[in-house]
């Protein structure tokens, strides 16, 4: 009898319902969070992730870092973003990509009547041969060299490394490894001698003699008027236990010692409670800086013309110290020279012409869709339409200063159409805010 009693009351909970309307008439409990990474959320994959403590391009942290959320934020519902900061193991660090061979001087393209760079005109391959005979006239077949070199184009100057081979009647060109991110310096024999003991035996470091050991040494007596925050890339012999290979490693002075750069480096990335949960959002959120606006009037095709100061160029209008556009149509965008002429000649003509308003919208036309994207390809020359399958925006804030004092702070938004160099972008929205 008690028993049917106690069925029956669990039966007929006359607060059921009453639970039930209230879980749905509860607003979804969204929050911004920020969240760093600990040891115990990289164990708990295992594997690669739990012995390296990071995350890496085989290993995505957009495919785990939502189950990490869920577990620890489980009161977030939707709308919730959370800026996760992490380890991530660099496969292929950039100065791997470091050119290492010998770097030409003024005196070598002076040599070449050049004025420190080749060109399309005058390119490398043409005219490094004629140096190569003179500085090795005593060339056997089999010899090689690498010459690192400046290449312009396009207003573009690049670091470019070529090597040459020697067949025994000339040099030709082997190959060329474009847009070298650093220059590096290779240990020669007479470095390894430096070092004495076993590394100067062998010409090379192993276990027993690490090169940590060494190279800070090494680098403050080889680079001793470095200034601070200076760099070097380094290439050496190493013995791993079964054979000699070549190591990359790049180090960084702190103003007292040397320190090489580690694998693992620190990334934040955002991440969106949605339909299905937590997942990786890509989007990217800029609002212009000093640096940002320094950039366009470095690039500004028209220039400071006769302005007085050189943070201030006349095509964008950027402002460097202001931190704006100065579209300012008679006190500013509308001088005139000295000679009568008007320091912006495309938009003098156009308000003699077209009028004032006309003015207004060309500016608009050149911050939005030149400018900005010229500063976006600047920014994320790695940029893709997608990462992870999900279209990427950039949402740029900046702001303009009008005649009357009128302020403004539009936001532009973005996607990329291409990846590539540069990459391609758009705007696809526009938003006049006004303070």
């Amino acid at each position: 009898m008690l028993l049917t009693g106690l069925i029956s009351l669990q039966a007929c909970d006359p607060n059921k319902d009453l639970y039930e309307k209230m879980d749905a008439a509860r607003e979804p409990y969204s929050e911004n969070v920020e969240y760093t990474l600990m040891d115990a959320d990289y164990n708990r994959f295992g594997g690669f992730i739990a012995q390296y403590k990071a995350f890496s391009d085989s290993f995505p942290a957009m495919d785990y870092v939502p189950v990490i959320l869920a577990s620890r934020y489980v009161t977030l519902d939707l709308n919730s973003s959370a800026m996760v900061t992490f380890n991530h193991f660099l496969l292929h660090p950039t100065w791997w990509d470091a050119g290492f061979g010998y770097e030409f001087q003024p005196k070598d393209y002076a040599f070449l009547g050049l004025d420190n760079t080749f060109t399309p005109d005058n390119p490398a391959w043409q005219l490094i041969p004629l140096w190569l005979n003179r500085e090795y006239p005593g060339a056997e077949e089999g010899d090689e060299v690498h010459i690192i070199y400046n290449f312009t184009e396009a207003g573009e100057t690049y670091l470019n490394q070529d090597n040459y081979g020697y067949d025994g009647e000339q040099w030709e060109l082997l190959k060329t490894k474009e847009n070298l991110p650093y220059i590096g310096y290779e240990l020669t024999p007479e470095d390894y001698e430096w070092f004495g003991g076993s590394v100067a035996q062998f010409n090379n470091f192993s276990e027993n003699n690490p090169p940590e050991n060494y190279l800070p040494v090494f680098l403050k007596n080889k680079f001793p008027n470095i200034p601070i925050g200076g760099e070097k890339v380094l290439k050496y012999r190493f013995f791993n236990g079964s054979q000699v290979v070549n190591n990359i490693d790049k180090f960084v002075f702190d103003g007292v010692i040397w320190e090489s750069l580690p694998y693992i480096v620190e990334k934040t990335e955002q991440y969106i409670f949605g339909e299905e949960g937590w997942a990786f959002d890509p989007t990217v959120f800029l609002t212009m800086d000093r640096d940002d606006y320094m950039y366009l009037v470095s690039i500004d095709p028209v220039g400071q013309q006769e302005f007085a100061y050189d943070d201030f160029a006349y095509y964008y209008g950027a402002s460097a110290f202001y931190r704006n556009f100065d579209i300012r149509i008679i006190g500013r965008r509308l001088d005139k020279l000295s000679t009568g002429e008007y320091a912006d000649p495309e938009l003098g003509e156009i308000y003699e012409n077209e009028g004032p308003e006309a003015v207004m919208e060309e500016m608009m036309r050149r911050i939005k869709h030149e400018g900005i994207i010229y500063l976006l390809q600047h920014k994320y020359p790695d940029a893709a339409p997608q990462i992870g399958g999900i279209d990427v925006h950039f949402y740029v804030g900046f702001q303009t200063f009008a005649d009357n004092w009128v302020r403004r702070f539009p936001e532009a938004e973005y996607i990329c159409t291409a990846a590539g160099d540069p990459p391609q972008f758009e705007m696809v929205n526009f938003i006049e805010n006004t303070e």
